[in-house]
């Protein structure tokens, strides 16, 4: 039996979801609509299919092929120029040999096709129209039949006032062979305007057959999204993806849903799909393949096609995303919102019920979106933010843009001098993914590249230094985002690079102005093993390691063995420290289990790391964590004890506790911005030397490892417990609040803040630093969110959190007379 399918389509009412893909390929549970009606045809034992196509026929092509995979016959007419629904079919010609059916491939249905087929052969008709009831019918083809199942009438589209009946056509015909000769080749011609009228004039035997079941048109958003929900309750029969694991629950092979995520059927989930704990996804959602729901997102009546993210406490609730739609953390999809593929929607933003926004568009962290976005810049913001260029893994940052990033720093290189590029990973898979696109990309702009392998960041910085390279990159997992990739670029001396560069970076990027190294030009990329090894024998080489031995610490520690393993545990070792292991998964969260390891094998210490072997937490010998703000006065005044330098420098966040520490010493303190950069830069203007061999690459704020070191080793000379070293410390009382503030907002708030301080209580190293009576508060704008740090410091706790609730209040009110 054969059939031939419509799939012309553009579906401009579906928009933007059909603006790079024809409307018969958009998914519906995760299908592409087309997909159902292939298979409901050859469930109704039509195996030879013909298919007619308009609007980007290649994409249909290439998914269905010959039909083979489908358990069909496939062939393809393609209108090059418009001629009507009956005009394509007759395109068909020789095809049209037999009794034969016409569907729709962008409509949705169950109808009982070899119902209707009989009931064209029992009638002895030339054409049945397949009709259906509906509540509405002024959008569709209105047919009237008598008592027998003939003809009697027939208006396509009519007004109320036409409106004879319920009964609609549903764009599925069977017809036989010898109508198609009245089709008028030299023109546009439609079945429902021109032929079928005809053939009524004509009184040709033409019937409706009322059929029973499912039937959408799905013209519009508003339908398309009714589909998803009426197949979710079983009022249509289709295909849904994936195993019933249980009543209301589709999910789809290799998903994974861990532990603590909230599943609330019916829901459909496809393939690949990973769910975090605590997030919740349900209440009539499809989440397509590939996707990520972070943790504490929630995903409510919404449809999220293939590749999607929804960051961490985001929420999209009665909406539709389109293919590769980021939603990051914190933001908000209200109903009825729909937006085109390959968005990113920033930290915070909402957009409004009901906002369509096109393709390709980039929205503000923080943003309102009030109105539909069609036109448009794709990127709105910079690619670089506070430590680099960080994105979601393998969605933003993807092989494809990390080469291309690897070629544009490469290109501003290509005029200095010769060396290679240091290029390094943790371990994590995406990142090592990064890592070699990066590599592919610097050697097309004729760079060589040095593979120095996986570990820290500290390792990268250390290698470029150690072997004069020209400058360096290093790919590693966000420290705020475990779903994104982190990537850091180098100068020659190991410094996260300036802004000037960022900016040439950024340039040869968007432009794609790269450096094409001639094909016998190309660089060529080495392995550079045992590169943190060396790291580690300098830090060893700059401690009093025979201190330490002969001090034998017992040390708890809590770190994930597989990132920073390979550091910490010969490091230990070097330093004769009996270690204890905690846990080797998710350190940020076991600060109480390094405590309880600690009173459990009384300990020495105990301590946290995180993956990049940056951050450090300590606890006790008793079993209590050190706070945060005391940490780092206890590492400087350590490393201004062992004499590594009379000057230390630290962020302008750090408590004056540290001035107070130098001055005891005679030391003396830089404050610096708050970015990796500006400490280390300010280090070698200080000439603060703290590696043995005067390499300023070992910096105790950057590098949680070296200041491990130090801190040991200034327990193990003082003989002292790491209580007492903490009392020693003067006490602060410090506070940190996080004010929501609009991108387009930032720069009148800072001008507000400064206009209304006295110029002589300001410093205005890094943000806006005032000091009172009672202490200090710093404002600092967030360079990749839309947010402002407020820190204070004052003589008790209870003062420094009114003083700084007191400046958040001042923020809001400056945000909202800008509104007004």
């Amino acid at each position: 039996m054969k059939a031939v399918i419509m799939a012309g389509g553009k579906g401009t009412r579906l928009r933007p979801l059909t603006c790079s893909v024809p409307k018969p390929m958009v998914p519906v549970v995760n299908m592409p609509m087309m997909e159902h009606v292939v298979n409901l045809l050859r469930r109704s034992g039509y195996l030879d299919l013909a298919c007619t196509l308009c609007y980007m026929p290649e994409v249909i092509q290439e998914h269905f092929g010959d039909g083979s995979v489908h358990g069909c016959t496939m062939r393809y007419s393609v209108e090059e120029t418009p001629l009507g629904t009956a005009g394509s079919v007759r395109a068909l010609g020789s095809f049209l040999d037999s009794t034969f059916l016409v569907i729709s491939g962008d409509a949705l249905t169950d109808i009982d096709l070899a119902a209707a087929a009989r009931f064209h052969t029992d009638k002895g008709a030339v054409a049945t129209i397949v009709l259906t009831r509906v509540v509405t019918p002024l959008e569709y083809g209105v047919v009237i039949v008598d008592d027998d199942g003939r003809i009697t009438r027939f208006l396509e589209k009519p007004s109320w006032g036409e409106v004879f009946s319920d009964t609609v056509n549903t764009g599925i015909y069977i017809l036989e062979p010898e109508v198609m000769q009245f089709v008028d080749t030299s023109r546009e011609f439609d079945f429902g305007k021109n032929l079928f009228p005809y053939l009524l004039a004509n009184k040709y035997p033409m019937f409706g057959y009322v059929a029973d079941g499912y039937w959408c048109d799905v013209g519009n958003l508003e339908q398309y999204h009714a589909t998803h929900q009426d197949i979710l309750r079983g009022e249509a029969q289709v295909t849904i993806g994936g195993e019933l694991v249980d009543e209301g629950i589709w999910v789809g092979r290799g998903a994974e849903i861990e532990r603590g995520a909230s599943i609330r059927p019916p829901v459909v989930i496809g393939d690949d799909v990973h769910i975090e704990r605590g997030a919740s996804v349900g209440d009539y959602s499809v989440i397509g393949p590939s996707s990520v729901i972070a943790e504490g997102a929630s995903v409510r009546r919404s449809v999220v096609w293939g590749g999607g993210f929804i960051g961490r406490d985001a929420e999209v609730y009665g909406a539709i995303l389109g293919s590769r739609v980021s939603v990051k953390q914190g933001a908000v999809v209200r109903e009825g919102a729909v937006i085109g593929s390959s968005c990113s929607i920033g930290e915070r933003a909402q957009v409004r019920p009901s906002v369509k926004i096109w393709p390709d568009k980039a929205v503000e962290g923080g943003a309102q979106v009030n109105t539909s976005l069609v036109w448009g810049a794709p990127w709105s913001r910079r690619l670089f933010g506070r430590l680099g260029v960080a994105g979601l893994a393998n969605i933003e940052v993807t092989p494809d843009f990390a080469a291309r990033l690897g070629a544009a720093y490469g290109s501003i290189l290509a005029d200095k001098a010769d060396g290679a590029v240091a290029v390094g990973s943790d371990v994590h898979p995406s990142s090592k993914m990064v890592k070699t696109a990066l590599a592919a990309g610097l050697s097309s702009s004729g760079r060589s590249v040095a593979d120095i392998g996986e570990g820290s960041a500290a390792v990268a910085r250390f290698a470029v230094a150690a072997m004069g390279a020209a400058g360096g990159v290093h790919a590693r997992i966000s420290p705020s985002d475990r779903n994104a990739t982190l990537i850091e670029f180098l100068d020659g001396r190991g410094l996260n690079i300036d802004k000037a560069s960022e900016r040439r970076i950024e340039n040869a990027f968007l432009t794609e102005d790269f450096h094409r190294a001639a094909p016998e030009r190309v660089g060529t990329v080495v392995p550079v093993d045992g590169m943190a090894g060396r790291y580690l024998g300098a830090i060893l080489a700059s401690a009093d390691t025979s201190a330490i031995r002969k001090r034998g610490f017992a040390i708890a520690a809590a770190y994930d063995g597989a990132y920073v393993g390979a550091l910490i545990g010969p490091m230990m070792e070097a330093l004769g420290c009996e270690i204890h292991l905690a846990a080797e998964e998710n350190p940020p969260a076991l600060v109480a289990d390094a405590a309880d390891l600690v009173v459990r094998t009384q300990a020495d210490l105990g301590f946290v790391m995180d993956r990049n072997a940056e951050k450090l937490a300590l606890v006790d010998e008793q079993g209590t964590a050190i706070p945060a703000d005391d940490l780092l006065p206890l590492i400087c005044y350590a490393a201004l004890k062992s004499r590594r330098g009379d000057t230390v420098a630290v962020p302008v966040t750090a408590s004056d506790s540290v001035e107070l520490l130098a001055m005891g010493l005679r030391g003396r303190v830089v404050r610096t911005q708050t970015n990796p950069r500006s400490v280390m830069e300010k280090a070698i203007e200080a000439r603060v030397h703290a590696g043995g061999a005067g390499v300023p690459q070992f910096q105790p704020v950057l590098d949680g490892l070296f200041a491990l070191v130090i801190l040991i080793e200034h327990l193990a000379r003082e003989g002292i417990t790491l209580s007492s070293a903490v009392e020693s410390i003067p006490r602060s009382y410090m506070t940190k609040q996080v004010v929501d503030c609009p991108w387009q907002a930032k720069g009148k708030v800072m001008r507000r803040l400064i206009e209304e301080t006295d110029r002589e209580e300001m410093q205005l190293i890094d943000g806006i630093k005032v000091y009172g009576d009672q202490g200090w508060t710093l404002i600092l704008p967030d360079s990749e969110e839309p947010v402002f740090h407020v820190y204070s410091q004052a003589q008790s706790q209870e003062i420094a959190e009114e003083i700084a609730g007191i400046y958040a209040a001042r923020i809001s009110e400056a945000i909202a007379d800008g509104r007004e």
